[in-house]
């Protein structure tokens, strides 16, 4: 099979390199990248020689406004991989005049292209009911993640005695970086506990408010990393930090940064929704609580009094996201959605 990647992007967003390295992986399968820097530059004669090699033409992630466009210059079948819903994200953002726009900046898309895939069940039914899309041109595929980029290093030996509790995002509101400082404010007296933050993005700024405000020691920000970096700091956590927003679109993802712990063997405290529990088990791979920063503090808490359960979840997590979700398993669920499509009459 020949895929033709293309779309205004530089293919690097994490869940194109784990499709690309894991179809890479797989005899006779043929990925073809083909980078659009503009439409008005657009070179057609060269994007249609490319097309007319490929069986199928892949659209990446956050590129809704390239479905349209390429639709027009190939009668190849076009696979669109949103990942979000542009409606979902400005209602969780609270920008509210702006829905009746994005609505249709999502229905277009997922009504022109051929196969609409979806990260998880509840985005799927999300999709479906929402922009009125036929439940069976849409097929879910999980993230995943690449066994190369995230793996388990050499265990870090605590020599000063500090728990750490880290956490990486853009600080966007369904990942709830706020509850998070709370968090860190009801543990400050527990001194040998430490909030590790990565990242940056458009709630930082508050988050550097409340812990100026409160005075907080036990929360390090260590700015926005490097892709290619992040293994090494994960590596170095006792305990992981997922999703804690109050909003509808945090209980219908997996994020990256879940299947990243998981693939460095961690244990992972996240908000208790239906889109994780379609791959996790809480207690057993994962650990679920509420939003609430109080009882996200007692959970560390409990967590950090019992070793050989942090342990035991983030083992299982390891064998979990390793045996089922590595990039080849990934890719290749990927072609079966592709083998199996018939155009919809």
């Amino acid at each position: 099979m020949n895929i033709l990647f293309t779309g205004k992007t530089d293919f690097k967003y994490n869940r194109v390199r784990v499709l690309i390295e894991g179809l890479e992986k797989i005899p006779g399968v043929k990925v073809t990248v083909y980078r659009i820097l503009s439409h008005s530059k657009f070179d057609k004669k060269t994007f249609q020689e490319l097309a007319a090699q490929a069986d199928f033409v892949y659209i990446p992630p956050f590129r809704h406004r390239d479905v349209g466009f390429i639709k027009r210059q190939t009668d190849k079948p076009i696979v669109f991989d949103p990942l979000i819903s542009k409606f979902l994200t400005k209602d969780d953002f609270g920008h509210f005049w702006k829905l009746p726009f994005k609505y249709f900046l999502d229905k277009i898309p997922f009504t022109k292209c051929d196969v609409l895939i979806s990260d998880t069940t509840c985005h799927k039914k999300y999709f479906a009911e929402k922009f009125n899309i036929a439940p069976e041109k849409i097929h879910v595929l999980p993230i995943g993640v690449s066994t190369k980029s995230f793996y388990r290093s050499e265990k870090r030996v605590s020599a000063d005695g500090v728990f750490r509790v880290g956490f990486y995002g853009t600080f966007v509101p369904l990942q709830g970086t706020d509850k998070i400082i709370e968090t860190a404010y009801v543990l400050r007296d527990h001194t040998d506990i430490r909030f590790e933050i990565i990242g940056g993005g458009y709630r930082f700024q508050q988050a550097k408010r409340l812990v100026e405000k409160w005075k907080l020691t036990n929360v390090v920000f260590h700015g926005v990393l490097k892709y290619d970096d992040l293994n090494a700091r994960l590596n170095q956590f006792d305990v992981c930090l997922g999703i804690f927003g109050d909003s509808k679109k945090a209980d219908y993802v997996i994020p990256n940064k879940i299947y990243h712990y998981a693939s460095v063997g961690k244990c992972t405290l996240t908000k208790n929704t239906e889109g994780i529990k379609e791959l996790f088990t809480n207690d057993k791979d994962i650990v679920l609580t509420s939003t609430s920063p109080t009882e996200i503090a007692q959970t560390i808490l409990a967590l950090k009094s019992d070793p050989a359960r942090i342990e035991r979840i983030g083992e299982n997590a390891y064998q979990l996201i390793h045996n089922e979700y590595n990039e080849v398993a990934i890719a290749e669920r990927f072609l079966a959605i592709l083998q199996a499509y018939k155009p919809l009459r």
